[in-house]
């Protein structure tokens, strides 16, 4: 497919503008057939590269590239473009620890801030103040080559604050440069990697908008400039960059409290079969027998009754309310719950006051049957 029936395919916003560029280049487009007969080959592979890049098939786009040997600084000194689609690609592709090793060790060489070609690199994009979506781009990449393959803390620590100072520098640079072509898209971009990648994922900081206000103190002129830059009518750039520091930390608080939710509810549930288990219960229940059965014993082996003794009935009563002030707890507050608890001790006092009343008639009993029980003992004896 022509690299022009490509470009009628797409939507207008699919590519960001240096790959239109891209497209447009005399590189593919030159009807001189000299230059066709140079490129023609780079050209059709190029192409193919590319078409895995619109698909989204972006681990074989770098394969391709890397089986071309496009991933090399002398064609990317030569053709910017095909470093715009590599840098693209990296930027979109989730990890580099699926590639291949040679192919990874390329592009984490390409992306480490202290390597020479990494040095080299930055320089051609950064010089290149048009291109600033393929930019916004290569900064990602060395924040996820920092983020997924320095294993050393410190040594990541150092690296974090490279890439700070360099991107606070390189927003210094396009605003005071760029004021009249800026791009205030990529621009707020830009931004919002600098607080969120850089500040928030590697340095581990809370959003705030404190993170905003101190790149403005370091770049004193920045906030105003952002006032007066508008991503629409009533939305500057600086108005959405704060809009999503807010948006960001509404978004962790909601986080916490789900995950402080889910801990309440995993209490609960390890503390339910507590409450309404019966080894704690039963433990409180058999306490009051336990004590009543040592009293007993305490009779029988002095032959004296202690001065307070907690008759049946009333350890009764006392396991029974053991029981039901642990069972109820929890639904104590509740309206049914008290109704269910004053109907519950009602029948235990009525129950009380009835044993009660037979036990007061069981003397008077006693010493009326008494006789005749005497008459009849003495009679069985003198047969």
């Amino acid at each position: 497919m022509a690299v022009s029936e490509i470009m009628s395919h797409l939507p207008v916003h699919s590519l960001d503008s240096s790959l239109r560029d891209l497209l447009s280049d005399d590189l593919f487009n030159d009807d001189d057939e000299s230059t066709k007969s140079r490129n023609d080959q780079r050209s059709e592979v190029f192409q193919e590269c590319l078409n895995l890049f619109i698909k989204r098939e972006i681990k074989d786009c770098l394969e391709k590239m890397a089986e071309a040997g496009f991933i090399d600084l002398a064609v990317f000194k030569s053709n910017p473009m095909i470093l715009d689609l590599f840098v693209s690609a990296c930027a979109i592709v989730p990890s580099f620890i699926g590639l291949g090793l040679t192919l990874q060790g390329d592009i984490l060489n390409i992306f480490t801030l202290d390597d020479p070609q990494c040095i080299e690199i930055r320089e051609i994009i950064l010089n290149d103040l048009n291109k600033l979506l393929v930019i916004n781009k290569f900064f990602r990449c060395c924040i996820k080559v920092i983020q997924f393959n320095v294993i050393d803390q410190a040594e990541q620590e150092e690296k974090t604050l490279e890439l700070e100072s360099i991107i606070s520098n390189f927003i210094f640079i396009y605003t005071t440069k760029m004021r009249t072509t800026m791009d205030v898209f990529g621009l707020q971009e830009l931004i919002e990697i600098f607080i969120f990648q850089v500040k928030v994922k590697l340095q581990h900081k809370k959003p705030s908008p404190n993170l905003y206000w101190t790149l403005c103190k370091t770049l004193p002129n920045l906030s105003s400039t952002l006032k007066g830059l508008y991503l629409s009518k009533d939305v500057s750039i600086e108005g959405a960059i704060l809009n999503s520091i807010d948006n960001k930390m509404q978004k962790d608080k909601t986080k916490s409290k789900g995950k402080q939710r889910g801990v309440k509810q995993k209490i609960h549930h390890f503390q339910e079969p507590l409450l309404h288990g019966g080894s704690e219960e039963q433990i409180k229940i058999e306490d009051p027998f336990n004590q009543h059965t040592s009293t007993d014993d305490k009779v029988h082996s002095t032959g004296t009754t202690p001065r307070k003794i907690k008759n049946d009935i009333t350890v009764l009563a006392g396991s029974v309310w053991t029981t039901l002030r642990h069972h109820f707890t929890g639904n104590m507050l509740n309206k049914n719950g008290l109704l269910f608890a004053g109907l519950l001790l009602l029948l235990c006092v009525k129950k009380y006051k009835s044993l009660m009343a037979i036990f007061k008639h069981v003397p008077a009993a006693f010493h009326t049957v008494y006789p005749q029980i005497t008459g009849l003992l003495k009679l069985l004896t003198s047969i």
